[in-house]
């Protein structure tokens, strides 16, 4: 059934039926839906019309004495079609802001702090997935000797993040010598991104002197090591909120949340989806590519600096969710992070 098929009446009992459904958790029959919803239509005229947007994938009946839930379909159209798109309360406004806008600068902490604001406020889990190394422009990169074998990079980028990342050497280099190659690199970087940078140090190694080759040599040694691995970090906050879900309460089902939150490279391949400008989208149940959240639905929304898209961050919760406050939940603290590191890169 597409949305141009639904009458209007279908479309007002589907929205009801979702409505209570999130609210109590239980089946919704029709005496219920008339007495809280529609006063003006009979119990038999509603049930008629359940069963109806049940025959066409909208609704499913647990049991044949139960009443109705929302399918992935039902919730599909209620949020593509039927919801309303709601502001946030000027008091959850300035708990976003306040919380975020003192921990801009450091990008660990600026993802976790944005993650807790969103977790606490939703009551169920948050992720943020962090601006990649290699897909981020820079302004300036240090290298700090931290042991033989082990470096600390420190990089600036144009947004103001400040990103750093433990690489090892092979050959020992001293603090010194790091200093040199950090100069060097940020004459090079000049907005940049890390593979940009490499390819400016190849095309200076053809140029230079022989005495330079040995610096450039090791500049693009450690290039190379700050981007292996870089498949962006993922952070992730109140996961123990979605267990207290009733539909969490078989226990099999909730390790297996447990056990997809665990494995992060699996969550940044879905988060990934959502990197692509155009506003808050919706992952609603077996819509996931992972079976270990398809009891679940994902709300994300990419944030940037200027044009340039950064990471991912939304709420991941059980499909029965009050969808129009998470949404607006997701688009205020995205278009509040964007506008933010917009401005530090001005």
């Amino acid at each position: 059934m597409q949305a141009h098929d639904i009458t209007p009446r279908q479309r007002q009992i589907l929205k009801a039926v979702i409505h209570d459904y999130i609210t109590s958790g239980a089946p919704v029959g029709s005496r219920s839906i008339a007495r809280r919803y529609l006063s003006d239509l009979s119990a038999a005229t509603i049930r008629n019309v359940m069963a109806d947007l049940e025959e066409v994938g909208y609704l499913s009946q647990p049991h044949t004495s139960a009443g109705r839930v929302p399918t992935d379909l039902g919730y599909r159209f209620y949020v593509d079609s039927l919801m309303r798109r709601p502001k946030l309360s000027k008091v959850d406004e300035s708990r976003i802001e306040k919380g975020i806008r003192p921990s801009w600068g450091q990008a660990e902490e600026l993802m976790q702090v944005t993650s807790r604001i969103l977790s606490d406020l939703s009551h169920y889990a948050a992720v943020v997935l962090a601006p990649k190394l290699t897909q981020n422009t820079w302004r300036r990169i240090d290298f700090v000797h931290l042991n033989r074998e082990r470096i600390l990079v420190v990089l600036v980028a144009d947004s103001g993040l400040v990103q750093q990342k433990v690489i090892v050497i092979d050959e020992v280099i001293e603090q010194t010598e790091l200093d040199r190659i950090s100069r060097y690199l940020s004459t090079l970087l000049g907005g940049a991104t890390l593979h940009q940078l490499r390819n400016r140090i190849v095309a200076r190694m053809a140029e230079e002197r022989d005495e330079f080759n040995q610096l450039m040599r090791r500049a693009l040694e450690l290039s190379n090591k700050t981007m292996e691995g870089e498949g962006g970090e993922v952070y992730i906050g109140g996961a123990a909120n979605i267990a207290h879900q009733p539909e969490f309460a078989d226990v099999k089902k909730m390790k297996e949340m447990f056990q997809a939150f665990e494995e992060k490279s699996r969550l940044v391949k879905i988060l990934d989806q959502f990197l692509a400008p155009g506003g808050v989208r919706v992952l609603i149940g077996g819509e996931s590519e992972i079976r270990e959240l398809r009891e679940l639905s994902l709300i994300a929304s990419p944030y940037k600096s200027g044009d340039h898209v950064l990471g991912v961050l939304g709420i991941v919760g059980p499909k029965r969710m009050a969808y129009q406050r998470m949404v607006a939940l997701v688009d205020f603290t995205a278009r509040l992070m964007s506008k933010i590191l917009t401005e530090a890169a001005a």
